[in-house]
């Protein structure tokens, strides 16, 4: 399995671990004592980001230097918007609310999406969990079954639309390959989309990697499904990492080079890496507001550093994590400094890519 720092993707520069950018000017061993912490949730009960959330609640405090409370509260409305824009600018700065968010919701804070309020460079990262897509195509629906084939199929491909924000490193991928493919809209969710895959109305489909490997590799077994590759991860080098819960499947990077024999280049390759990550690595994070005071931070940090060690919170975790790392300690200055290091280009080819294909306005 590739180390945790590999998954992490590539780093221009070291910037400070997220809790300890400054000295300590107060005692973190007694900020949170007689404190209640809110985990703020901008997502409905039941879904994967209020699962981790909820997950994390349930053993933070036992960490935290005096024991402070910890819940989770749903604030949910406009998409995540409604909770997000909360945490931005409505809340005390003192590292007694934390804002719970999957990685889509941290790339539509990346991009700037219209109406968000919450900044990605005012937030800082106490824990995170990374998950995994991968992308498969439909037999029947084709007539290929050869991954490196599916190219041929150019011109009636269709692809179900959810919201294009939340499927931006499934699109991102289909741009690298040039793939003419018909968005189809109207969906649901993710789970819609497979279910029409699954029918045959759609050629091709883009999951979590546990939702394939329970409900795609099914229809793998059965010969009405293929998988073309996992979007993977990115090394320091720029290099494709394999999904390490579905090591066997090649990368998207690595089904390019044996369609033409050579690695990927060009603007929608250096948007695939930038998203890649970004998506894959956040898919569930808990923030704390940057200007929070530092011993506040401090605390934090001393918290989640002994919770995943707890042989409890492990054990738990383990069906959720769905064969995946906590990223806690650098692991967390990685995913920051990756942000930063974006290049602006980049940014700008995406929301073009949105704006000009599916109509998703940005703020700038």
């Amino acid at each position: 399995m590739p180390n945790r720092r590999m998954l992490l993707g590539s780093v221009a520069t070291a910037i400070a671990v997220v809790m300890g950018g400054n000295a300590v000017q107060a005692d973190p061993m007694t900020y949170y004592e007689g404190q209640t912490i809110r985990i703020m949730i901008p997502f409905s009960a039941g879904g994967g980001t209020d699962t981790f959330g909820r997950y994390i609640a349930q053993y933070l405090g036992r960490h935290i230097p005096g024991n402070p409370t910890v819940i989770a509260e749903n604030v949910t409305g406009a998409g995540g918007l409604l909770g997000s824009n909360e945490f931005a600018e409505r809340v005390e700065k003192d590292g007694t609310s934390l804002l719970t968010a999957s990685g889509h919701l941290n790339l539509r804070a990346f991009l700037g999406l219209e109406g968000l309020r919450l900044k990605l460079d005012e937030i800082e990262p106490v824990v995170a969990a990374p998950m995994g897509h991968v992308t498969a195509f439909n037999v029947q629906a084709s007539g290929i079954d050869d991954p490196t084939e599916f190219l041929e199929a150019s011109g009636r491909v269709t692809k179900g639309i959810t919201d294009p924000v939340g499927l931006v490193e499934s699109i991102v991928a289909l741009e690298l390959f040039e793939l003419d493919y018909r968005a189809v809209p109207g969906y649901g969710g993710r789970g819609d989309t497979r279910l029409a895959f699954e029918r045959g109305e759609l050629m091709i489909n883009t999951q979590s990697t546990p939702a394939y490997l329970a409900n795609v590799v099914p229809l793998v077994e059965e010969g009405t499904a293929i998988p073309l590759y996992a979007i993977g991860f990115i090394d320091a080098d720029g290099n494709p990492v394999r999904d390490p819960a579905a090591p066997d499947l090649i990368t998207a990077g690595e089904l390019y080079e044996q369609i033409h024999g050579e690695m990927p280049s060009g603007e929608a390759w250096e948007a695939y890496k930038v998203v890649a990550n970004l998506v894959q690595n956040t898919r569930g994070t808990i923030w704390v507001h940057s200007d929070a005071p530092d011993d506040a931070k401090e605390a934090l940090r001393i918290g989640v550093d002994a919770m995943v060690e707890d042989p409890e919170f492990i054990e738990t975790g383990k069906d959720l994590m769905a064969g995946y790392d906590i990223i806690s300690g650098d692991g967390l200055a990685q995913i920051k400094a990756d942000l930063d290091a974006a290049p602006p280009e980049v940014v700008t080819w995406v929301q073009t890519l949105l704006t000009d294909r599916f109509g998703v306005a940005f703020e700038n």
